[in-house]
């Protein structure tokens, strides 16, 4: 039987022969390497436990309930796991990762199979009202970190939580790949455990490590497609993002464009470079909405999605990545990003982050494109490797705990302590000092998916290897890489920063300059005028020497300015060696071809300012004795 599961599917599956252009694909890079980001369920196991859909079902139509104890891969989005379990006669509670998610449910849900969200500012007081409303079926959607209150809230009316709700922990790949930075993501997985009735969906699952889904039986249930649902796929290899996407617009104006970088100062920073401050609005977090628009005056900022807020580009970060149906009634183009020198946070895992963006849009999309950067400064580690580092990490920290445990004094015992709190391994346990083995599969995965963006062959080939993707791969190689990089992180670079690098650019320029050459220099004068002029007026090795001191800068500029040909001959055709002149027309003299030139000095003009010109002698003048400088001898 698992023979005859075999033969079809590898009849529905055919072998696709890969195009590329400019790079030469080494299809078998991974062929016989395990070590892939998010590593899936063994054959064997799928072909026990799969479910096939055909095109037009969804999950109701071949699946009356979701079992218990599960994993559910659905191995693509848009299939109606969710609505399954809402629809389902049980009591429910979903798990979801995002607040956008719950909205768009509750919004859509019917009086037959209320949803009734829980999240940031819905009380334990409106959760226990809910409860006590005479539906058949309760159906509660929380983010992880408000799951306590439907605990308090179940306890409040009596309701035995564990045996009265079946728990669905939706988006479970989220466990993993979002507890670095988010640690309260798994604040319900302990009572997790406890449900009688429980299950895990995603369409990008990551293995766990975690002992307690072996022990209470879990397995997986893949559900695969007799159709081809492949996603044609554009990659674009470059090492200069800012003009890659100058480039894509020219060649996609037909259609609104959908970004998705997860870094707002990048996703603003790219407006403002390519001037459309008012065709765009980004789609991100609550505070980071409160940042756009208080201390970066760009007002077309959104926590919430709806489609009126839609323009003609439109920036989502990560919240915006899962569960989230963005329905609109055309098909857009869709651009992933990942700038991997400018910010780490831009990485997209092939496996799970691309797979879940290009299921985002129900009614389809025109285009789908990953324009990415590499870096072959990143390590390349095997899970091998990692596991054997980790461990390493684990036994410094036993180590150290031992030698914490059997301190004599209270100074040793805190010293250890505070020894014990900042090694790496600390990061992998839960606040009870117990292990937090979705930590350790985040350090896990975070290491493969990091190391995949060290070259392009790497890129292409876990696409290929991706069950969604049918992709077909370019590249462009830019001169002056590092400047787009300048301009997009210029919002979070010091000014020092930024002018290290443009002079490290700057130096890379050979005499004579090429048209091309002035041009640019003319892009970077819009990002630092100052740098620029002193670049031109007093060279890159007198910025170094000033420690790119605007100050400084600003001194030595209007020194040079004021001795300048023009300025020079003009101040020698005013005034003449051999005669007396009092501070008083000095003064007045000065400031009117300083005036005239656009020269404003750091320092007011005074008699003395004449001594930069002319070798001079104090004297007094007329009957009044009036201070003045008799002019010796010129200087410049």
């Amino acid at each position: 039987e698992i023979q005859n599961l075999q033969d079809s599917f590898s009849k529905r599956n055919p072998t696709i022969h890969k195009p590329y252009s400019c790079f030469q694909i080494r299809e078998n890079l991974f062929q016989n390497q395990t070590d892939t980001p998010n590593r899936r369920i063994s054959k064997l196991q799928q072909y026990m436990n799969q479910y096939i859909i055909s095109k037009g079902q969804k999950l109701s139509d071949i699946m009356p309930q979701i079992e218990s104890n599960i994993n559910l891969a659905k191995k693509f989005p848009g299939i109606g796991a969710t609505y399954l379990e809402i629809h389902s006669p049980r009591p429910s509670i979903l798990i979801e990762p995002n607040v956008p998610v719950i909205q768009g449910k509750c919004a859509k849900s019917d009086k037959d199979f209320k949803v009734f969200g829980v999240y940031e500012g819905v009380s334990v007081e409106k959760i226990t009202n809910y409860l006590q409303e005479p539906y058949k079926y309760h159906k509660l959607m929380t983010t992880p970190e408000s799951f306590p209150k439907i605990k308090q809230a179940a306890n409040n009316v009596g309701i035995d939580l564990y045996s009265h709700f079946f728990c669905l922990m939706d988006e479970s790949h989220l466990l993993v790949k979002d507890v670095d930075y988010r640690d309260n993501i798994v604040l319900p997985m302990n009572d997790f455990f406890l449900f009688k009735q429980k299950a895990l969906v995603s369409a990008t699952p990551i293995a766990f490590s975690d002992p307690r889904f072996k022990a209470q039986g879990f397995r997986t249930v893949t559900i695969d497609a007799d159709y081809n649902y492949k996603q044609d796929i554009t990659l674009i290899h470059t090492n200069n993002t800012l003009q890659s996407i100058r480039d894509y617009l020219e060649q996609h104006n037909d259609s609104p464009i959908c970004f998705f970088i997860n870094l707002v100062d990048y996703s603003h920073s790219l407006i403002k470079e390519l001037g459309i401050q008012n065709e765009s609005s980004i789609f991100c977090a609550p505070k980071s909405v409160q940042k756009l628009k208080n201390e970066l005056e760009f007002n077309n900022a959104y926590d919430e999605w709806k489609s009126d807020r839609m323009r003609k580009f439109n920036f989502f970060t990560s919240r915006f990545y899962n569960a989230f149906d963005l329905e609109v009634d055309y098909t857009p183009h869709v651009v992933m990003l990942t700038d991997i020198k400018a910010s780490p946070y831009t990485i997209l895992d092939i496996n799970t982050d691309c797979v879940q963006i290009a299921g985002r849009f129900r009614n389809g999309l025109s285009t789908l494109t990953h324009i990415y950067t590499t870096d072959n400064n990143l390590p390349i580690m095997t899970t091998e490797e990692i596991r054997i580092h980790q461990f390493a990490q684990e036994h410094a920290y036993n180590t150290i705990r031992t030698l914490y445990n059997s301190a004599a004094s209270e100074t040793e015992r805190n010293a250890f302590g505070e020894a014990m709190r900042s090694l790496p391994f600390n990061r992998m346990l839960y606040p009870d000092g117990k292990k937090n083995y979705f930590a350790i599969d985040n350090d896990t995965n975070d290491k493969l998916v990091t190391g995949s963006y060290h070259d392009s062959d790497r890129i292409i080939s876990l696409y290929y290897a991706c069950y969604m993707f049918r992709p077909s791969c370019t590249g462009y190689i830019y001169q002056f890489k590092d400047f787009s990089q300048l301009l997009l992180q210029g919002s979070k670079m010091t000014v020092k920063e930024k002018r290290k690098k443009m002079v490290a650019i700057l130096s890379e320029l050979k005499e004579p300059l090429s048209e091309f050459d002035l041009d640019f220099i003319n892009e970077m004068r819009k990002v630092d005028s100052l740098l620029i002029e002193a670049y031109e007026l007093l060279g890159l090795d007198s910025i170094i020497e000033m420690d790119y001191s605007q100050k400084r800068m600003n001194e030595a500029i209007i020194l040079k300015r004021m001795q300048g040909n023009t300025t020079v001959k003009l101040i020698k055709n005013s005034f003449k060696t051999g005669y007396k002149y009092k501070c008083s027309q000095i003064v007045s003299e000065l400031t009117r071809i300083f005036e005239m030139l656009n020269i404003h000095p750091h320092k007011s003009i005074r008699g003395e300012t004449i001594n930069h010109y002319f070798d001079t002698v104090p004297c007094r003048i007329g009957k009044k004795r009036e201070r003045g400088y008799f002019l010796r001898a010129e200087l410049l």
